[in-house]
């Protein structure tokens, strides 16, 4: 058979089982004059009867006996290869998800997600690390997903949007500007710490917008070390409300407050490559952690 064609290998398979050629053609859903066609493709292709008269019978040659179980294997592995997507079970799969986030989120993940992940998929394991910033890093083959702020992707690639929240200020508990009213003017008088992303920029341009400038004495690459910066020193920070929420948790001892103009929002996005868009573990891992933070963060964690 020099061209396989998968519909005779297919019907010869049903030949094979029903050694019929009505019965045959009713497994197949089919008339008994198309098998009937099919089969004498498969004698010319194989140079054999493969079905042969016997009295009121039709009974197997040898190749077609030998062929048999070849023949259903390798229908078997079609059907499993086409319909992989169907038969994901994270329950018994053993899988590593490679998931790049913020020190916040991935505290969330690892204390509440894993936890009911190990009693419903035990060997599934998500390894996780910081977002550097550039911007194609999904590209690459050992990148799953990105769960964090919106900021700037490769053109190609999915997202979807699991929180909008506000922003705050954040000061220790003794600082200044908790006696003062809550202007721009008062708040832009004292240095801030910046955690590097893009809300970073959203409120710089707020700021300007005013006629204001924020004074950055120090950009840290995570929120809770900005935190820990804002109970030490003098500076201010902004931060998602979320935020706030999860470091009740922590005893964090900073006051937070809104100052008297709305400062910019942040989306917390999940982002995937397009070529995890169909792989069914790929969506188990995308709407399971979706589900988790959804709940956490809008109940204020």
């Amino acid at each position: 058979m020099p061209r396989t064609d998968l519909n005779l290998l297919i019907v010869l398979d049903a030949l094979l089982e029903e050694c019929s050629v009505s019965k045959a053609a009713k497994k197949l859903n089919v008339t008994p004059p198309a098998i009937s066609k099919s089969l004498n493709k498969l004698r010319e292709a194989f140079q054999d009867q493969i079905l042969v008269r016997s009295g009121s019978l039709l009974i197997l040659t040898p190749l077609a006996v030998e062929l048999k179980p070849q023949i259903h294997n390798l229908i078997k592995n079609i059907d499993a290869v086409l319909n992989h997507n169907l038969s994901f079970d994270a329950g018994s799969a053993s899988l590593m998800f490679n998931i790049v986030s913020n020190d916040l989120l991935i505290s969330l993940l690892n204390s509440g997600f894993l936890d009911e992940m190990q009693d419903k998929e035990p060997n599934v394991v998500l390894d996780f690390s910081y977002d550097h910033g550039a911007a194609d890093f999904l590209r690459k083959d050992n990148i799953d997903l990105y769960i964090g702020e919106s900021r700037k992707l490769s053109p190609e690639i999915k997202i979807r949007t699991i929180h909008r929240d506000k922003c705050i200020i954040v000061a220790n508990k003794n600082h200044e500007i908790l006696r003062l009213n809550k202007t721009l003017e008062n708040i832009a008088s004292f240095g801030f710490i910046s955690t590097r992303s893009k809300l970073n920029d959203d409120v710089d341009s707020l700021f300007t917008l005013q006629g204001f400038q924020r004074k950055i004495v120090g950009i840290n690459p995570s929120y809770f070390s900005t935190i820990e910066t804002v109970m030490r020193t003098s500076s201010l920070a902004v931060v998602p409300f979320f935020f706030l929420n999860a470091l009740e948790s922590f005893n964090v001892d900073v006051i937070a407050f809104e100052p008297q103009i709305t400062l910019p929002e942040v989306n917390i996005i999940q982002a995937w490559h397009p070529r995890h868009d169909n792989s069914p573990p790929h969506k188990w891992l995308r709407d399971n952690t979706k589900d988790f933070l959804r709940k956490k963060v809008s109940a204020g964690v």
